[in-house]
């Protein structure tokens, strides 16, 4: 019987097909790792920007409380000189200023040298003590404000920790302790309007790994587990590494949802913040990316495997060769002419040949690319050129080429595709081409929400300081830029008696109104709850910014009609700081939170310019 083909060009033609299936198979399982790694990257970069920006926040906090009770115990010992009495007479009247101060903690007491709970007037709880809490010695040793392990308030028979100080009499005697109860449900509240995703998770833990507060987005038990240290391996072996910060991926033991869990502890201060984001959810997107490019790798290799099989038999019957060769020609035609994959012949950078999938990205028929330059598949000149050095290098040096890159369609639009080359004989190169438009703008708006506030749509505090790092770099001198960082006075209010969503929407109406006094060159950020900060560079002098931050203020006071039909008003209270020489970003925002602090304790309403 005659054969249509010798064996040597069988063995050939099927150890080429097995080639292809391979280097399908590899193309495809180096693609989806690469995509992997780098949607896992991001969602590490996204949990630790979160975990570092809360970690500042309740830092902040912790700060405001720790300052409130330094000056509860100074301006006790200050008046203790003037007499026992003066100083018990005094000491509610220092407890309501400073308990205006600090308004998200749940109580601000002081307690007699015995431990015993001194009552204020309108209070008409039993008596209690808490001598025989550990924080009660502890504050009564040093000097420093100590800060309890999660417990049940006596009074509120809540969760909560509290932050206690000891105070003195002006000869030095132990008088007792002032001390701030802040509750479980605080935390959890703020963790609720930090949360993003299904299934993530915060979560607010002591350095004894005792857990302080929780918020997973749809635990029907928010308190469960609270005083508890149940963590997992990965928890303990990444702390040990770094108590820090730092990251790991492991099943929550308290409810068995994986995260991508980042961590950062809060500094100065015997507290790790937690940030969760659940993998199930979050590359739900890849695994459906991973399970559509399998399926159609499987398919091709099927179909190079079947024609590979029906190449075999057809050295059996001449006939019977002549129907799988039809075949296997019908088959590879269905492989080249897919709706999903592009490719493309080239020949010294013009196009020779296209397949249907390649036509339907460009948007392009057969007859407008046959023959034509490769030239236009690319946005501008500039790409082209630097594009074919690039590619026509690699297939030099190391004979294929992968790479991802935009190609321009018939309308003028931009497509993100996944490119593959190889060289072929006389100068030829064969070029495959996958669709991740989606993919890659999914990456864009993701980092975007690394570097800006989910709320308001302002920059965060990592953009911020990035930019703030860069205009030091660049300022001349002295006195080029200034950091300007503003408090809401009278915010509270409005989330009280409006609600939150009305405290979101003041939020993003005032959000709005500073990028519109703010001018171009200006940054606008927002630092979590209702800070705010704005950097102002290439000043001329210190007037330049104290005028922006008047009509800021200006803006800021006008009233706010919501869409419930409500109209508010609030104010600000306004620190700026010009920098100096030899100063890096953090003590410059310092100085003007330090700067806000004093408009604060001046009277609110108005703007204080830090000193050199």
């Amino acid at each position: 019987m005659k054969r249509l083909l010798s064996d040597k060009v069988l063995r050939r033609l099927v150890l080429g097909n097995l080639l292809v299936a391979g280097l399908l198979g590899l193309a495809t399982w180096l693609s989806l790792r690469a995509n992997h790694q780098a949607d896992l990257d991001l969602g590490v970069a996204v949990t630790r920007n979160q975990a570092r920006s809360l970690s500042l926040e309740l830092n902040a906090e912790m700060r405001l409380v720790d300052n409130a009770l330094a000056t509860v115990a100074g301006r006790y010992r200050s008046r203790s000189l003037e007499g026992a009495d003066v100083a018990a007479l005094a000491l509610y009247e220092i407890l309501q200023e400073q308990r205006a101060l600090v308004p998200f903690v749940t109580a601000l007491r002081v307690t007699d040298a015995n431990g015993q709970v001194l009552q204020t007037a309108n209070e008409d709880e039993p008596a209690f003590s808490v001598a025989d809490r550990s924080y009660f010695d502890r504050a009564r040793n040093t000097d420093r404000m100590v800060v309890s392990d999660p417990l049940v308030s006596h009074s509120f028979k809540k969760w909560a920790i509290v932050l206690a100080r000891r105070l003195q009499s002006g000869d030095g005697d132990f008088q007792g302790i002032v001390y701030a109860v802040v509750a479980a449900e605080h935390f959890q509240s703020l963790f609720r309007r930090q949360a993003f995703g299904p299934d993530s998770a915060i979560a607010l833990r002591s350095d004894k790994d005792l857990l302080v507060a929780r918020y997973a987005a749809g635990d029907p038990q928010p308190m469960a587990g609270i005083g508890g240290s149940e963590v997992s391996g990965e928890y303990h072996r990444a702390l040990a590494d770094d108590r820090e910060l730092g990251w790991y991926i492991t099943p929550t033991l308290l409810d068995g949802v994986e995260r991508i869990t980042a961590y950062q502890r809060l500094a100065g201060y015997p507290l790790t913040v937690f940030t969760g984001l659940g993998t199930e959810s979050y590359l739900a997107g890849w695994r459906a990316s991973a399970w559509r490019a399998w399926a159609l790798t499987g398919l091709s290799i099927a179909l190079i495997a079947l024609g590979s099989v029906s190449l075999y038999l057809l050295q059996q019957r001449e006939r019977v060769a002549r129907i799988r060769l039809a075949e296997l020609l019908r088959q590879q035609e269905l492989f080249i002419d897919n709706d999903l994959i592009g490719m493309a012949r080239l020949r010294e950078r013009r196009l020779l040949w296209t397949n249907q999938a390649m036509q339907r990205m460009l948007k392009r028929p057969a007859g407008e690319l046959q023959g034509t330059s490769a030239r236009i598949l690319y946005p501008d000149e500039e790409t082209y050129e630097r594009s074919g050095e690039l590619a026509y290098g690699a297939l030099r040096s190391g004979g294929k080429c992968h790479t991802q890159m935009q190609l321009q369609t018939r309308d003028g639009s931009l497509l993100w595709v996944d490119v593959s080359g190889a060289g072929l004989a006389d100068g030829e190169s064969i070029w495959v081409f996958v669709d991740i438009d989606a993919l890659k703008r999914g990456e864009q708006a993701a980092q975007h929400q690394a570097l800006h506030d989910v709320l308001t749509g302002l920059a965060n505090r990592r953009a911020l300081q990035a930019r703030l790092q860069r205009a030091l770099a660049q300022a001349s001198g002295p006195g080029q830029l200034a950091v300007c960082f503003m408090d809401l006075d009278g915010f509270k209010q409005v989330n009280d008696t409006e609600g939150h969503d009305a405290g979101d929407e003041v939020l993003r109406i005032i959000a709005r109104r500073l990028t519109t006094q703010a001018r171009e060159t200006d940054c606008v950020a927002r630092l979590g709850g209702d800070e705010f900060v704005l950097l102002l560079d290439k000043l001329a002098s210190a007037e330049d910014a104290l005028q922006v931050m008047q009509r800021c203020l200006a803006s800021i006071c006008q009233p706010i009609r919501l869409h419930g039909g409500a109209t508010v008003q609030i104010g600000a209270s306004m620190g700026v700081a010009l920098n100096a020489a030899r100063e890096d970003a953090t003590q410059l925002l310092q100085r003007a939170d330090e700067a806000m602090y004093a408009a604060k304790r001046a009277g609110k309403g108005r703007i204080v310019l830090a000193g050199g």
